[in-house]
C-alpha cells in the first residue's frame, strides 16, 4: 500500500474513539481546497506491506480503531486485504472516501464499521466539476450512498466542507434535500474549511474560512426538523456538535 503518513493516535477522526490514521497516496479528484493536497503526488510517501502495517497496529495499544484516509483509499489495490487483517485484531475500522468507487466500497462491507463520505457538493455534474476540478459521475456517488445506507450495521457519516468563495448556501440546501429524499440514516456534517500549508499559497487568497455564524445560519432552518438523520456542525467554535445542541447565540 502506498502510504503518505500515519498518525499514531487521533481523537478527531472517529467520534468517541481513539484511532490510528493511515493516509494513502493518490486521489481521482483535484479539489483546490484539499488540505492533504501533497498526497496527490505519486512520488510522496512509501510502499508499506500489509504485514508491516498490521504490526504497527498491533503495537499501538492505545487505540481502539483504525481510520484509513487519503487521498482516496479505494484506489489502493490492497485496501480490502488490509481491512480483513485489521478486523482480525478486533479494531473498529473507518474508511474515508469521496464515494466514486461503489464496487470497492461494497467489497469492504463485511470488514468495516464506518464510512465517512465526503460529499463535495450537489450531485450535479457541472457543479461537482466546479468544486472538485474534476469530472465526477454523480451516479457513482449516489450508488455508494444507497449501498452504504442499506448496511444498517455500518455507521454512516456524510460530510460537506463549506469553503468560503466556493460554496453557496444553496449547495447545502440541495444536499440536505437529496439526503432527505434518499432516506439517509446517518449523520450529515457541515464542516468548516480550514486553510493549511498543504492547500498551497495560491489558494490562500482564493478561498477563505467561513465564520461560525455563517454555518449556523445555513443550518438554522433545520433545527427541530424531523429528519431520519442528524445534522451537525464541525468548526473551531463548537467542535463537533448537533445543531439542536447549539443555542441561539451559536454556542
Amino acid at each position: 500500500m502506498r502510504v503518505g503518513g500515519i498518525i499514531d493516535i487521533s481523537t478527531k477522526d472517529i467520534p468517541q474513539k481513539s484511532a490510528m490514521v493511515i493516509f494513502t497516496v493518490g486521489c481521482n479528484l483535484s479539489c483546490g481546497f484539499c488540505h492533504n493536497k501533497h498526497l496527490l503526488n505519486k512520488d510522496v510517501g512509501r510502499d508499506i506491506g500489509i504485514n508491516a502495517l498490521i504490526d504497527n497496529v498491533k503495537c499501538n495499544l492505545l487505540v481502539s480503531g483504525v481510520s484509513i484516509s487519503g487521498g482516496e483509499p479505494t484506489l489502493q489495490n490492497d485496501l480490502l486485504n488490509l481491512c480483513k487483517e485489521i478486523k482480525k485484531l478486533g479494531k473498529y475500522i473507518n474508511i474515508d472516501t469521496n464515494g466514486t468507487n461503489p464496487q470497492v466500497i461494497k467489497q469492504l462491507f463485511p470488514y468495516i464499521n464506518r464510512i465517512a463520505l465526503d460529499l463535495k457538493g450537489p450531485l450535479k455534474p457541472q457543479r461537482l466539476k466546479q468544486i472538485t476540478g474534476s469530472v465526477v459521475d454523480p451516479k457513482l456517488v449516489i450508488q455508494t450512498i444507497n449501498l452504504v445506507n442499506k448496511q444498517k450495521e455500518i455507521d454512516f457519516e456524510i460530510r460537506t466542507t463549506y469553503v468560503g468563495n466556493l460554496m453557496k448556501p444553496q449547495d447545502i440546501y440541495k444536499i440536505i434535500a437529496f439526503l432527505k429524499k434518499a432516506h439517509f440514516r446517518g449523520n450529515f456534517v457541515l464542516q468548516q474549511y480550514q486553510y493549511s500549508e498543504n492547500v498551497g499559497k495560491k489558494y490562500k487568497e482564493i478561498y477563505y474560512i467561513p465564520e461560525h455564524i455563517t454555518l449556523l445560519n445555513i443550518l438554522n432552518r433545520y433545527k427541530t426538523s424531523k429528519f431520519p438523520f442528524g445534522i451537525f456542525i464541525r468548526d473551531n467554535v463548537v467542535g463537533y456538535s448537533n445543531i439542536n445542541d447549539i443555542n441561539v447565540n451559536g454556542f
